[in-house]
């Protein structure tokens, strides 16, 4: 039996719950909006220039994420979805690394030209990118491509997007033995103390007295207290000199302190901060390969978080409009200099299971926390003084999580047939041996562009294992939608579905909640006045019913 939610999506809850609820989920998806600002200033080759990159990276990266959400959950999908960098950008920013190798070191006086150049090139093919995102939501290819993409191609999609980042887990985990205390510390409070609850007094205006409550402390923050935990260990260590000047576990770098005390308290990151944008052949075609890689892991996204919120599965019209808001969104991040797309956080569904509210209120305050912390630059400057030793157990945590909702998705498969079975396992496993091949004998055309693109398409696993489980599993015959994953008999009926069924008997069972994809009624009003608007594929469709229904 479903538990029912204790708000639902269009609930309104009081002033404390949004407060409270929003704060959570804004402190959740701290460690995924911190690791990738770390990620990307090492890719740059800024030099000692790269903390001061930090800064201004984390402080867009709250900004522009906590405009992302505010977006889709009021005019996108809008249901309780909370925007943060998306890993599925990451590999083509590695191979881009891997093919421009750094001449410098971390204590070098790199020439800004040199690290800006490749930021801008870097910037410039994202933003490009980016309008394949709004294209292909716009246009309503999104939709259909629902229709083809279900949990089969999720799982092998996803869990390779978590090998493509592993060499890169390595390598900040092998920076000090902190790394490894701080994934101790992760997994300690995430999962080992996840369900402990600890007291917690405070004074009670109503009742007058000092009360206690005892609330998941550890499960509802274990990134933050972790990394705040093993952040104050670095700290004794620095002031008892147990870890030598210069260590990577050092809290008084010399350029980190100079960054905290000259960053200025207040600052509104500006557009384009690089410069005028520049387009590389390579990453950009990497960065398209993202976008829809990114578009078939936020679509399992949305069927995830509508059965978590207690709802049906989304239109084709909600879909669309996502997927366009999510290109807005990364459009806005890419503009601001932040190196990635947005995507939908798994980590914050999993609390909406947990917390049983799903108001799309209490997401909306969320975003503005980030925007709120984001402007705050001086907080930007102190979370760039982290340890970059710690990023290494944050970050396993976090990829950890993606492989989980991936493998989550088995639930839904038929596993007892062996066409599944065979298609998402010789997917996977063809996903890590091409790239692997072409890793090792590069494409030699004598073409540099063209062997440029090939290279960096040929090496993104995701890219080889998504397009190879995508054709296999819409062209393998032996298997209804229902035992591919699919959830067409709870999907609402679009208005060509509507008509078909009035002159056949075909139904559509729905689920017993209220619709979290109407507009409001001033909305409703325009479609009605404006039928021309339903024609777009990013706009509901009004029934017969509906029409008749609204003018009485």
């Amino acid at each position: 039996m479903t538990v029912p939610l204790h708000l639902g999506v269009n609930d309104v809850p009081s002033v404390k719950e949004i407060f409270g609820f929003g704060f959570q989920q804004a402190m959740l998806c701290m460690s995924g909006l911190l690791v990738y600002p770390f990620l990307i200033s090492n890719c740059a080759c800024a030099g000692i220039a790269a903390v001061q990159l930090r800064v201004q990276l984390i402080s867009a990266t709250f900004v522009s994420c906590g405009i992302a959400t505010i977006l889709q959950t009021t005019f996108g999908l809008r249901l309780s979805v909370l925007h943060g960098p998306a890993m599925a950008f990451l590999p083509p920013l590695l191979a881009y690394k891997t093919q421009n190798i750094c001449p410098y070191t971390d204590h070098d006086n790199v020439p800004p030209e040199f690290w800006m150049g490749r930021m801008r090139e870097i910037q410039g093919s994202l933003l490009l990118a980016c309008l394949v995102f709004i294209f292909v939501g716009m246009t309503g290819i999104a939709g259909h491509l629902s229709n083809l993409i279900g949990p089969i191609t999720i799982v092998p999609l996803m869990l390779l997007l978590t090998s493509s980042i592993v060499p890169t887990i390595e390598e900040k985990l092998s920076l000090h033995w902190i790394s490894l205390v701080m994934l101790l510390v992760v997994v300690l409070m995430a999962v080992y103390l996840e369900n402990t609850r600890i007291p917690v007094y405070y004074y009670s205006f109503k009742k007058k007295q000092i009360v206690s409550t005892r609330i998941r402390l550890f499960g509802q923050f274990p990134y933050l207290l972790s990394m705040l935990l093993v952040w104050f260990i670095c700290f004794i260590m620095t002031i008892t000199d147990l870890e030598p000047y210069n260590g990577a576990a050092r809290t008084d770098n010399n350029v980190t302190m100079t960054i905290l005390r000259e960053s200025p308290w207040f600052q509104i990151p500006l557009p384009l901060p690089f410069g005028m944008p520049k387009i590389g052949a390579g990453i950009f075609f990497g960065y398209v390969a993202s976008v829809f890689a990114s578009i078939i892991e936020n679509i399992g996204s949305y069927d995830l978080l509508a059965r978590t919120s207690q709802q049906k599965p989304p239109p084709k019209d909600a879909i669309n409009r996502a997927i366009a808001m999510e290109g807005v969104g990364s459009l806005i991040a890419a503009v601001s200099g932040v190196s990635s797309g947005v995507t939908t956080y798994a980590e914050n569904i999993a609390l909406i299971h947990i917390t049983k509210v799903a108001s799309r209120t209490t997401m909306q305050f969320a975003g503005l926390i980030l925007i709120l912390l984001g402007l705050f630059s001086k907080f930007a400057a102190i979370l760039a003084s982290i340890p970059d030793a710690l990023v290494g157990g944050i970050l396993t945590m976090g990829i950890s999580m993606i492989g989980g909702v991936a493998l989550s998705n088995l639930q839904m498969i038929d596993l007892k047939l062996c066409r599944n079975l065979s298609i998402m396992g010789l997917s996977l496993l063809l996903g890590l041996i091409i790239p692997l091949h072409f890793e090792k004998h590069p494409v030699d055309t004598g073409h540099f562009e063209i062997d440029n693109i090939l290279n960096m398409l040929l090496n993104i696993k995701m890219l080889v294992g998504g397009l190879i489980v995508t054709f296999l599993d819409n062209t393998v015959p032996g298997a209804t939608r229902a035992q591919r994953g699919f959830r067409d008999h709870l999907r609402i009926p679009s208005e060509s579905d509507v008509s078909s069924s009035e002159s056949s008997d075909h139904s559509f069972e729905v689920l017993t909640s209220s619709d979290a994809y109407t507009f409001p009624e001033v909305f409703q009003r325009l479609l009605r006045a404006v039928p021309l608007l339903q024609s777009l594929p990013i706009l509901p469709k009004l029934t017969k019913s509906q029409y008749k229904t609204n003018r009485v």
